[in-house]
């Protein structure tokens, strides 16, 4: 588990989201691992210098057997220790993702902005752990011992310390040439790629539209013109990568030969000892190889470095926001006190000086004609907004004082756009409900109406719903949301045109589901364009343009409604008065 109780968090939360992973104290043994490893590496050249300097010139079998068990054993216990480190790199990487993937999942739910086109941050989380786990972070690790292996070079003669440098500084410039590469054709590829998704799942979303209109054709030429256009970037960053790359191998491979070449000159002028000469291009090779690794590898690592940015910011919010006090549980008392929503600083509200209550057992009907605002208020009241001006109380506490998960076990919130989660029915009613009993969804189903309607289906409660409830007709999803928002002890209800896709036979059922909540005592506010919730509504809210026309008992606001749409008599000008006819003239 994590903890939410945290201060500030500077540099987009990256302090704070550090301190949360667990097993960092794995890193001192992977850092040890790799001194190990690194070490024991150079039995090698030192075996190499052994044997050409002592082993050929005391023609000696027993040291030469000798040296051979060591450097085996040493290059045993070299495997030994990184396989040690490998296992816990990926144990680390494990243990990252299982730490930070609630908190960005939760980031998701509470901050989602469907449509964006943006990669998912779980997915970026994904790809971090990843790259925790492969090769480059090895070639990272190990490095900071370059200078080590640099230093045996300068001892064994200064020429073999300047070839190594040559070709790190050499490789060193390949790398932010690399580097400088990726990330400008990257940026232009991750911009292409958002338009593409966007658009992919825009197609596959209204797949039944594109068919219908017969833009099948059409709808493949579009994607595949953006995903060329993403795709381009990328090819040409490889293609530039690659090429340095290789030029990286080659340069190294030069400078293995340069040295075999210069060794061989300096035991020439009796300035080395023979064993040198292949120790030091053994030495070489294993000092330029993470340097090599990393020029291909900073592709890998620029968007690692754009993953980790992004899981920061999407945290972020997450861990500054403060543990809430669980309060006891409401009575249902609802209090919308001067609500004023607006998207942006200088556009019209959408919603303007809202006032009104809703008391336990009451009903509220919101009605007004399309674009007045009433979805996004049943959205305030949901806690989903939060209002630019004006509280909206739960009684007697502002919504944003609530836990969020503690006021979601007692609203039930039923949207235009009835969402189903996929499963079965029971599984669509319940939904992520902790400790959910069969009892309880067949009781809402029941309250709801819909428990015949449920009995019908294939497989009863156990039907599989598909999708979204694709399975399902518009009515059945209606129905089953509504014992969705039922589920449970909900003291508010929020119901967003419950009635929309019911024929007169559901939308009786819902008049009597909707009493029924008012008999247990819950506070029901719903919106509706049908007249037939009017009749069991103790007060109506009319909403115009965003603003509160009236609110009070239903023949109040409906009479203050009637002259608005009864058209105005058309005045005609005198001077355009028609000609009156004789009787029996027809006119021309």
């Amino acid at each position: 588990m994590y903890s939410r109780n945290h201060g500030a968090i500077p540099a987009s939360g990256e302090r704070s989201l550090v301190a949360l992973i667990p097993g960092r104290s794995a890193l001192v043994w992977i850092v040890c691992f790799s001194v190990s490893v690194n070490l024991l590496l150079l039995v090698v050249p030192f075996y190499s210098i052994e044997v050409f300097d002592r082993v050929l010139s005391s023609g000696s079998v027993e040291t030469l057997v000798g040296l051979t068990v060591i450097a085996v054993g040493a290059l045993g216990f070299s495997a030994v220790f990184d396989t040690f480190r490998n296992r816990l790199l990926s144990r680390f990487a494990v243990g990252f993702e299982r730490c930070l993937a609630p908190i960005l999942l939760e980031s998701s739910i509470v901050g989602a902005t469907p449509g964006d086109g943006r990669p998912h941050d779980l997915v970026k989380l994904r790809e971090l752990r990843t790259f925790l786990s492969s090769g480059t972070v090895t070639s990272l690790i190990d490095a900071p011992f370059l200078p080590v292996f640099i230093l045996i070079l300068f001892f064994l003669h200064p020429w073999y310390g300047l070839i190594a440098l040559t070709g790190v500084g050499a490789l060193l410039a390949m790398g932010v040439a690399s580097h400088r590469i990726a990330r400008g054709e990257i940026a232009q590829a991750s911009h292409a790629a958002l338009k593409t998704q966007a658009m992919l799942d825009g197609i596959v979303r209204h797949s039944s539209v594109v068919q219908a209109m017969g833009w099948t054709r059409g709808a493949i030429r579009a994607f595949m013109s953006l995903n060329d256009e993403a795709l381009s970037p990328v090819v040409r960053a490889s293609e530039r990568v690659y090429t340095i790359a290789a030029t990286a191998r080659m340069v190294r491979t030069m400078l293995q030969i340069t040295a075999i070449g210069a060794g061989a000159w300096l035991v020439l002028q009796n300035e080395v000892l023979s064993g040198s000469l292949i120790a030091s291009s053994i030495l070489i090779a294993r000092t330029l190889q993470p340097m090599e690794g990393l020029v291909s590898a900073w592709r890998a690592l620029a968007s690692a470095q754009d993953a980790w940015a992004q899981v920061c910011d999407a945290a972020a919010p997450v861990l500054v926001r403060a543990r809430k006090t669980l309060l006891p549980p409401p009575s249902g008392m609802l209090e919308v006190e001067r609500v004023t929503f607006r998207i942006g600083t200088g556009q019209r509200p959408i919603l303007a000086g809202i006032s009104f209550q809703c008391r336990p057992s009451e009903l509220v009907v919101v009605i007004g004609p399309t674009g007045a605002g009433k979805s996004t208020l049943l959205r305030l009241m949901a806690g989903l907004e939060r209002p630019s001006s004006g509280t909206i109380r739960l009684d007697g506490a502002a919504l944003q004082n609530w836990d969020p998960d503690q006021l979601g076990q007692f609203v039930g919130y039923l949207p235009q756009d009835v969402q189903l989660l996929g499963g079965t029915v029971a599984e669509a009613i319940a939904g992520f409900g902790e400790c959910a009993r069969d009892d309880d969804i067949v009781a809402a189903a029941m309250l709801a109406q819909a428990h015949d309607m449920i009995l019908s289906l294939p497989a009863g409660y156990q039907t599989d719903i598909g999708r979204d409830g694709s399975r399902l007709s518009d009515g059945q999803r209606q129905r089953i949301g509504l014992a969705r928002a039922f589920y449970g002890d909900r003291k508010l209800l929020l119901l967003d045109e419950p009635n929309a896709n019911l024929d007169p036979d559901g939308e009786e059922a819902l008049c009597s589901a909707i009493q029924s909540a008012k008999a247990r005592g819950a506070a029901s506010v719903i919106v509706t364009h049908r007249p037939r919730l009017l009749t069991i509504a103790d007060t109506v809210l009319l909403l115009r343009d965003g603003n509160q026309i009236t609110f009070g008992p239903p023949v109040q606001v409906l009479r203050a409604q009637r002259p608005a749409s009864v058209p105005k008599p058309q005045v005609v000008a005198r001077d355009a008065e028609p000609q009156k006819l004789p009787r029996g003239r027809a006119a021309p």
